[in-house]
């Protein structure tokens, strides 16, 4: 009975504020997809923070998950306010405080990235819908941008999604989540690239140029640098896969690829520091499990460092073989030809975007002898025309990556 008449109160409330609504001129919101730890996320939080700059909002407002969330890698947030209690047990006074912060600002950005579908389970899903839906409830004109959407989406989060205002805008970050939303949701969707894509990179710091001039010392050598990332997920989607299986298997992969190419250097990229075992603490245990033939010929990226760093130390590479989608990204951006250990399948929709395909492999062909390094060797061989690919394509993709912003 209580839960009835504080969602009757709510309503009303909600009514009153959508109203009565005189929101801050040039004032944005943001939503994060996580807590920050991932640099792919940060790569698309920092893209759209820069971007709403430019575009001339004066005061951007940042949605966090946890009060000790950290968010000092951003500039220009003008206050942050935390949803702990709701994500904790849908606290009704957070609710209440939610709407009316919410309802000074002109707009609400959530920024959906991989986690709107349920595929890292469906509360987490359902409760960023819910803040899409309280928000347009009290007026606020909003976007659910920069997102995928796999092939089995969970059936609550398609039927939350189903439920949204209508006003409420989906922007489906490849061609196959557009498929998807439509297919699922009978309803408008627009078609935009990840914004991470807009993200500027940051040649000038020490720990880049470090990166640089070992990248540079090695090409001068007549040496191929390939960029290399490990991602920690594989160990969740891959049955009894340990983390010392994993680790053997890259460093199988780099050994073949070595005796292939004599000539191959690797930079490992480790592109997230959350979880018990991380990418950083993967690179590390490849370093040290390689040969001393590969090991002196290879390079570890300074951590911690920030997306736009990462941007910048793969410019240089001649290929990049990642786990990461924002790693990946953050290649395709530099006009660097990258393959993919595809955990999730919006990896595939990342290649349309360049009309390009069999980029990918599967995390359990990862760990099967010579799969990774036939895999790579075959994409290596092509990486010319590769290259000239995704120049070619670039331009329209930044250009898509624009359009969730305007």
């Amino acid at each position: 009975m209580k839960q009835k008449i504080y969602a009757i109160l709510f309503s009303i409330y909600a009514a009153l504020l959508r109203a009565f609504r005189r929101p801050e001129p040039d004032s944005a919101l943001v939503m994060p997809p996580y807590s920050p730890g991932s640099f792919g996320d940060e790569a698309v939080v920092t893209s759209v923070v820069v971007q709403l700059a430019r575009q001339g909002v004066k005061k951007i407002g940042l949605v966090s998950y946890r009060d000790d969330d950290n968010w000092s890698y951003l500039s220009g947030i003008a206050e942050v306010f935390c949803l702990q209690d709701y994500y904790e047990y849908e606290s009704w006074g957070i609710r209440f405080r939610f709407c009316r912060m919410a309802s000074r600002y002109e707009r609400f950005f959530v920024l959906g990235t991989d986690v709107m579908d349920g595929y890292y389970g469906p509360r987490d899903s359902l409760q960023r819908i819910a803040v899409a839906k309280m928000a347009s409830r009290a007026g606020v004109p909003t976007r659910i941008i920069s997102f995928s959407f796999n092939n089995r989406p969970d059936p609550d989060c398609v039927q939350a999604l189903k439920a949204l205002p209508a006003d409420v805008r989906l922007f489906g970050r490849d061609p196959l989540t557009l498929q998807r939303l439509v297919n699922n949701l009978q309803r408008p969707a627009e078609l935009v690239a990840d914004v991470a894509f807009l993200l500027e990179p940051s040649p000038e710091t020490a720990k880049v140029q470090s990166v640089y001039r070992w990248v540079e010392a090695e090409q001068q050598a007549g040496r191929a640098v390939i960029g290399v990332n490990a991602n920690h997920i594989l160990l969740e989607q891959v049955k009894d896969l340990t983390p010392e299986r994993l680790v053997n298997a890259y460093a199988a992969a780099m050994q073949e690829i070595t005796q292939r190419y004599p000539n191959a250097s690797y930079l490992l990229v480790p592109h997230d520091v959350r979880g018990r075992v991380s990418d950083v603490m993967l690179a590390e245990a490849i370093h040290a499990a390689v040969s001393d033939e590969v090991r002196n010929h290879c390079m570890i990226i300074p951590t911690p460092c920030k997306p736009a760093e990462v941007k910048a130390m793969v410019a240089g590479l001649d290929f990049v073989l990642s786990g990461k989608m924002h790693l990946a990204i953050a290649a395709l951006g530099q006009g660097v030809p990258v393959a993919c250990i595809a955990y999730q399948d919006k990896f595939e929709g990342l290649f349309q975007h360049f009309e390009l395909d069999g980029l990918t492999i599967q995390p359990e062909d990862v760990v099967m002898p010579g799969k990774l390094s036939a895999f790579f060797i075959e994409n290596y061989e092509q990486r010319e025309a590769l290259a000239e690919q995704i120049r070619r394509r670039l331009p329209a993709v930044r250009d898509l990556a624009r359009v969730s912003l305007g």
